[in-house]
């Protein structure tokens, strides 16, 4: 593995978790995170595994609706602010690499496993070995990361704008398809949506 990926990310997300909650703001208040949950949609008392959970605002949501939650994160810092912010006794945070998974976390030892606004932060290779991971730990997994416009004008648009803020990997993932990738995995779309308009997309799936 690049060793130069861990000490980017880890450099990076320190520095920016006393300020991740306001710079993620406008995925809480246009309900994003809300609404993959609501994707869920189980009655269950189900687990699931939050992959690259940042300061943990999409483990919460999943938390009010009962779900038993791990979330994993490279990050110390961050998950110290997820920590803070935690008032649910269903969820807990773990520092670790989504790429080696816990030993704990055996076979479909999860219900779902959700990464939110991760793969983009990845090289390729790693984006692979991370969807890997997840599907070896989990029945169904849950995908919400940007959605790339087809059309040449607006994807222009798109990907010079984000790269304004976001990590050097973001690029690469902008060339990629993402439904390709998830295929190349072993999985299939069931339910899809997005958010801030068609800014992000979301993908539930499951193994073909």
């Amino acid at each position: 593995m690049d060793e130069n990926y861990y000490q980017y990310i880890k450099g990076m997300f320190g520095k920016l978790a006393p300020f991740y909650n306001f710079i993620a703001l406008p995925l809480t208040l246009t309900g994003i995170r809300e609404k993959v949950a609501d994707l869920v949609d189980e009655e269950d008392k189900i687990k699931i595994l939050d992959v690259c959970t940042g300061t943990g605002t999409q483990a919460f949501a999943f938390a009010k609706r009962g779900y038993e939650v791990v979330g994993i994160d490279l990050s110390e810092e961050m998950l110290r602010m997820a920590k803070k912010k935690n008032k649910y006794e269903n969820v807990r945070f773990v520092v670790a690499d989504a790429t080696k998974m816990p030993f704990d976390f055996e076979p479909v030892y999860f219900d779902f496993a959700c990464i939110s606004f991760g793969l983009h932060e990845m090289p390729h290779e790693v984006r692979h070995q991370v969807l890997d991971e997840m599907r070896r730990v989990s029945e169904k997994i849950i995908v919400v990361d940007y959605h790339i416009p087809k059309n040449r004008l607006h994807r222009w648009l798109h990907v010079s704008f984000a790269s304004l803020y976001e990590s050097k990997y973001y690029r690469d993932f902008a060339k990629r398809d993402l439904e390709e990738l998830l295929r190349e995995h072993g999985f299939r779309a069931v339910k899809e949506a997005y958010g801030l308009i068609d800014f992000v997309k979301i993908f539930v799936c499951e193994r073909k």
